[in-house]
Order: structure tokens, then C-alpha cells, then sequence
């Protein structure tokens, strides 16, 4: 979302206050999507995203050359990356961090909106959440849930884009028929360098997502998702639906991943053809001559 409610951006600068340069020990994000870069510019290479809610480490404060105040960030998958300092909520010493006491409304629509108030028509939304995102919210009626947004704002949700649930649940791990049914849920979105949302999503933030969503978290990049997420390796022949399968120019050189929805197929976000989420055939000749192998998520993980 490229703009704010004036009263959501007035809530993060009182946040903010005049100690811009202490850096702080935490913060919220408060947007519906916010991009983490290379350097605290916007006109650098995003890195990854983070979504309303996510709470994030504050690791360095730098107000760049063109006066903006920028935070470096660590999200809670390890990554880092900076952000506009206008898309956090800074925590105050002590506080909880958000949506972790009480009740939660966890989005499972690809993307919802909450509005103001309860109602579709009144009002233009206060801000739009994808998938995965938890709430801050009420007892649920009929129709809507009441929820308080990262920001302080109050707000309304309808009860059809997610679940009402106690703060803390554990996502259980779905079967491997429900992952690929998820999965396949994501067809068609377009792909974007750094994404980790159905407004856009790379090849390594939709595995990512799938995983988290199915009960196993596994770390961001193709890469670091092979070697560093406690993935187990399968051989060659013997893939099967929801195994990871990754690919590169080298063994030490893994640049893309994806994931099998069958023995034989896997679903990906991609540019190769067009860039969309979309399901290949593992053994097409392009994806075989760039194939370095597929992991497999521990069954208690």
C-alpha cells in the first residue's frame, strides 16, 4: 500500500518522538506491506518485506542524505534490512509486543482490508493485509470483528477473511494435500524481487510463506532455505509433494527454489515464460539442466 490514513502516519511520528537518533530496541510495522532494503534509501534494492504487525528488532538508526529517518530491522525470520522509520511503530520500554496477549484475528484471505468502521461503503479502507497477518482484536459478530491495528487505530475486519484465535496459537502442520491446495491458491499472482506477499512474491518468500502457513518455518532465500533450515536432503528421483526443489548454475550457486505439488510437478514464483506464480514440470529440459537437488521438511519440524 503506497499511502496512509493522515491519522496512522500522525500515530507513528508521536511514536517516534525527538530521539530519532537513539536507537531503540524494537518496533511494529504498521503498514500493510513494507519493503526492507539494502541501505537506508528507497531508491536501493529491496532485500525482503514485512507485514502489518510483523514485530521486528531495531538494530541501527541513520537519517540519510535526503533528511529521511531510517531504521535497520532484523524480522523475526533472522533477515535484515532497512526501513522507512514512517513504517514502524516504536516500542515503549516494557510494552508487549503486539497481538501477543489476548485474542487474535489471523488474516487467511489472500488479502483483506479492514475499514474504520463497519461497513464497505462508508468509508475507504484503512489499510489492506495479506495472508498470514495477525490482528489485535475483539469478540467477533455475525459479520465483522472489531480489531485495534499496530498503529492504535481502531478497526473492523468482516469474520469471513480469517480465524478468531487466542494470541500464541501454534499453526499446526497441515498434510500434504492441504499445503498443495494452499499453494495453488497463490496461481497466477505476479512475481517481484523481495517479495513475501500475494502483492507481489519471489521465488523464496512464497516457499517461505507456504511453509509458515503449513506449520514449518524455514528461513528466507533459496540458499539459506537449502543448507540452513533444517531442511533433509532427498535424492535425486525420489521428490515428492511438498518437497523443496532448488536450482542454480552450480551446487554453490542455488538462485531459484520452488515446490513439488506432485511426484512430478512443483509449483513456483518465476520469471522464466512470464513472471507469475505458475507449476512446471521438474523434468522440462531448462529446469533439469539447472537442478541441484530437493529438501525435505523433518516430520516433527
Amino acid at each position: 500500500m503506497k499511502h496512509m490514513p493522515t491519522v496512522i502516519i500522525l500515530i507513528v511520528w508521536a511514536a517516534l518522538g525527538s530521539s530519532f537518533g537513539e536507537t531503540p530496541q524494537a518496533g511494529v510495522v504498521v503498514k500493510g506491506v513494507e519493503n526492507m532494503y539494502s541501505k537506508a534509501d528507497d531508491a536501493t534494492d529491496v532485500v525482503s518485506q514485512a507485514l502489518l504487525g510483523v514485530a521486528v528488532k531495531i538494530l541501527a538508526a541513520e537519517t540519510n542524505a535526503k533528511g529521511e529517518s531510517w531504521y535497520k530491522v532484523e524480522t523475526p525470520d533472522t533477515y535484515q534490512g532497512w526501513m522507512a522509520a514512517s513504517a514502524l511503530r516504536i516500542h515503549k520500554e516494557g510494552e508487549s509486543a503486539y497481538a501477543s496477549r489476548g485474542k487474535v484475528f489471523e488474516i487467511t484471505s489472500l488479502l483483506a482490508l479492514i475499514y474504520e468502521t463497519a461497513d464497505v461503503t462508508e468509508k475507504k479502507p484503512l489499510v489492506k493485509a495479506p495472508i498470514s497477518v495477525r490482528l489485535e482484536a475483539g469478540d467477533p459478530g455475525e459479520r465483522w470483528c472489531p480489531v485495534t491495528l499496530p498503529c492504535g487505530a481502531k478497526g473492523f475486519i468482516q469474520v469471513g477473511d480469517g480465524v478468531h484465535r487466542q494470541a500464541g496459537f501454534k499453526r499446526q502442520r497441515l498434510s500434504p494435500e492441504e499445503t498443495t491446495a494452499l499453494a495453488e491458491r497463490f496461481l497466477g499472482l505476479p512475481y517481484q524481487w523481495g517479495g513475501n506477499s500475494p502483492l507481489g512474491i519471489d521465488c523464496s518468500g512464497f516457499v517461505q510463506l507456504i511453509y509458515r502457513l503449513s506449520g514449518v518455518e524455514i528461513l528466507r532465500d533459496a540458499d539459506i532455505q537449502r543448507d540452513k533450515s533444517g531442511l533433509v536432503e532427498v535424492a535425486k528421483g525420489q521428490e515428492d509433494t511438498t518437497d523443496l526443489v532448488f536450482f542454480g548454475k552450480a551446487p554453490d550457486k542455488i538462485g531459484h527454489v520452488g515446490m513439488m505439488i506432485s511426484r512430478t510437478r512443483f509449483i513456483h514464483a518465476t520469471t522464466h515464460d512470464k513472471p507469475v506464480i505458475q507449476i512446471s514440470t521438474l523434468a522440462d529440459a531448462h529446469w533439469q539442466s539447472i537442478y541441484q537437488g530437493a529438501r525435505r521438511a523433518k516430520k516433527n519440524s
